[in-house]
């Protein structure tokens, strides 16, 4: 057993590269901790078998930390905001390639509910986790563009515009019931987006410090007179409310969480060579996609025209008598009734031969070769097949180890497909993007002595040498797992029409190596 070791560790010495000695030492544990496993290890280790592709589904949404998968299908459209946010933070195929707002990996948009009020929004936000850390709440709303008649009446070019958190729902005209959480002055005649930071709210709703009754918006001129508000009912300053304008312009609440989990993340880089790869395979499968999409367009609109022109030689057959039960022939059934397709039939076999060397002749008379330079032809074919047998005869042992080679790469450690796609699960109908991932899965042999091209690990590399040297008692060779992982973002509705843009780390492989 000494003598092994010795050899085991001079092999070491002279095999891996500069720095890596220390490494030897894992020996140690490679003799000890691997020298087999009990049947309890390899009884907890086994995998549960799923019983049905349901219970497949249901491991998949539990592992993505969607506990109702919705059962409907959305035809509202996402708020901008949230489909802007995805876009700024991932590339093709969900790829994540920079942090989110507040570095949150949660983020969750509310729709407001319908309220008796106006001014007045409220959101259901009963859907957030309380194990998840609020790190920012914001509040998007629009403002709509005043009426002409607005801007001759307006006394002033500023307003103020202010978001109350509502403590008593009973009295919500008395500053006693309201809580100031934010305010910011705009143009009077402006319209569009303004955001208002709302956390202390949504805490105090999660927390259960205070109810949940919702915001109320006012705005006042910049002398503190109410231009719009609680009191006063005036059409000159107008925020758009749910199912009273377009989808585009819906208030919404933005809740930017951290759901507490460990995080491993890996953003993509222009200039990463694995990403670059992937993004060569996404762009193949959008093509493909695109040309199955028209091929089958196509096809679609063959097939209707030949049912027409079924239907259609099936009305002159009836109509002339013919029944294609006793036609004469296969080739004449299938053939469309026409006045053309006779005359063809009529033509005789000297007739046929007679029309194709006329057009032949239209194509220009080809030159006839004398005895001699057919000769010469036919010896230039012989010396050049002669050449090329001297070639494979010289190259035979190459090219068989060449077809080894090849074979061999083949089986080893590399990268494969494993495109995920969420049409085919059955979630297209609630997930707004991506449509489907590239996974990829890694496949292949580890076999001594492992090259720097299949990306080793300083265990991975020892580990095989002890195989070789069949020095441990039921050592394995390395085995062909991901060295590198990507992290991707889903963006999709819940069952309550929240929508949600959610961080997944170590989803994409993108390289493969042994370990």
């Amino acid at each position: 057993m000494v003598p092994d070791i010795i050899l085991l560790i001079t092999m070491c010495v002279s095999l891996l590269m500069t720095g890596f000695i220390k490494s030897v030492l894992v020996l140690v544990v490679i003799l000890t901790s691997l020298s087999g496993s009990s049947d309890a290890d390899k009884k907890k280790l086994s995998p549960i078998k799923p019983r049905n592709q349901t219970e497949v589904i249901e491991r998949l949404s539990r592992f993505l930390g969607i506990e109702r998968i919705p059962g409907r299908i959305f035809h509202r459209s996402p708020p901008q905001y949230m489909l802007d946010l995805y876009q700024s933070i991932t590339d093709s195929g969900g790829l994540m390639k920079r942090d989110g707002p507040y570095k949150a990996d949660v983020i969750t948009s509310f729709p407001d509910r319908k309220w008796n009020q106006s001014m007045h929004f409220y959101y259901n936000i009963s859907y957030l986790n309380e194990m998840e850390k609020i790190l920012a709440a914001e509040f998007h709303v629009f403002k709509m563009r005043p009426a002409p008649s607005a801007h001759a009446h307006a006394n002033s070019h500023v307003m103020e515009i202010k978001i109350y958190q509502i403590l008593d729902p009973t009295n919500i005209y008395s500053l006693n019931s309201l809580r100031l959480l934010d305010a910011r002055r705009v143009s009077t005649h402006g319209h569009g987006w303004y955001v208002f930071q709302v956390k202390k709210a949504v805490e105090c709703w999660v927390n259960g410090t205070y109810p949940n009754h919702g915001f109320l918006v006012e705005t006042t001129s910049v002398r503190g007179k109410q231009v719009n508000g609680t009191k006063i009912d005036n059409p000159r300053v107008r925020f758009a409310q749910r199912h009273q304008h377009h989808d585009s312009k819906q208030p919404i609440l933005v809740v930017y969480t951290d759901d507490g989990q460990s995080r491993n993340p890996n953003y993509i880089s222009p200039t990463d060579e694995d990403y670059l790869q992937i993004k060569e395979d996404i762009l193949k499968k959008e093509r493909m996609t695109q040309f199955n999409r028209k091929d089958f367009k196509h096809a679609l609109k063959f097939l209707n025209e030949r049912d027409r022109d079924e239907l259609q030689n099936e009305h002159l057959k009836k109509l002339l008598g013919i029944n294609s039960s006793h036609s004469r022939s296969r080739r004449s059934a299938n053939v469309t009734i026409s006045v053309t397709s006779k005359k063809k039939r009529k033509l005789s076999k000297e007739e046929r031969r007679k029309r194709k060397l006329a057009r032949k002749n239209r194509k220009g008379k080809r030159k006839r070769l004398s005895k001699e330079e057919r000769r010469k032809r036919r010896k230039m074919r012989r010396e050049e097949r002669k050449r090329q047998r001297e070639i494979l005869k010289q190259g035979k042992g190459k090219r068989a180890l060449d077809y080894f080679s090849y074979n061999r790469k083949r089986r080893n450690c590399a990268k494969h497909q494993l495109y995920v796609d969420f049409d085919e699960i059955g979630w297209s109908g609630w997930i707004i993007s991506p449509k489907g991932y590239n996974a990829y899965h890694c496949k292949g042999e580890c076999p001594f002595p492992l090259g720097q091209g299949q990306k080793p690990t300083n265990h991975a590399t020892v580990q095989s040498i002890v195989h070789a040297l069949k020095v441990g008692k039921d050592v394995s060779t390395p085995c062909c797992v991901p060295n590198k992982l990507y992290s991707i973002s889903l963006l999709y509705f819940d069952d309550d029409e929240n929508v949600i843009l959610k961080q997944y780390d170590d989803m994409v492989a993108a390289s493969c190596g042994c370990h």
